[in-house]
């Protein structure tokens, strides 16, 4: 599978988290806030460490603009969910929030931004899509951490 593979197939993974969320009891939510958390904090880990750097050879550099901005808010939705994961009004109303943002991004990253990316040769982004998963799983631990220790309060 290539990187561009895997990007797509996250961000199925995101859409059945979403979709999960939607028929989880309420008790076993908040393990689901740090799913979510995890996954779409190793999909911004790879976007943003692997994937934005070649993209801007290829694609505008205010579709990456807006897509970095989109992680931004992705990820300080995420820190508020982590923190308020067991208060089932506001959780609920910030993955809504959440959801969109993802959705947004994904529409729009896979319309403008991944269809240039796949015709690139694969060598362009370094290692294999395999190394630079488990290189951005690593990066994604520390990066959890940063979350659950800087929501805010």
């Amino acid at each position: 599978m290539n990187l561009i593979d895997v990007l797509i197939q996250q961000h199925r993974d995101a859409e059945a988290l979403f979709e999960a969320w939607r028929h989880t009891p309420d008790e076993e939510k908040p393990e689901l806030c740090l799913r979510l958390a995890e996954t779409l904090t190793l999909h911004t880990t790879l976007e943003e460490r692997w994937v934005y750097p070649v993209a801007r050879t290829v694609v505008d550099g205010p579709h990456i603009d807006f897509a970095v901005e989109e992680h931004g808010e992705m990820m300080q939705l995420l820190s508020e969910l982590l923190r308020i994961r067991h208060d089932a009004r506001r959780r609920d109303a910030t993955v809504r929030q959440l959801e969109a943002v993802v959705a947004q991004h994904m529409s729009e990253e896979e319309r403008e931004v991944l269809p240039r990316l796949r015709k690139m040769d694969s060598g362009v982004f370094g290692p294999s899509s395999d190394e630079i998963v488990r290189s951005a799983s690593d990066a994604r631990r520390e990066a959890m951490r940063q979350l659950e220790t800087s929501a805010p309060v």
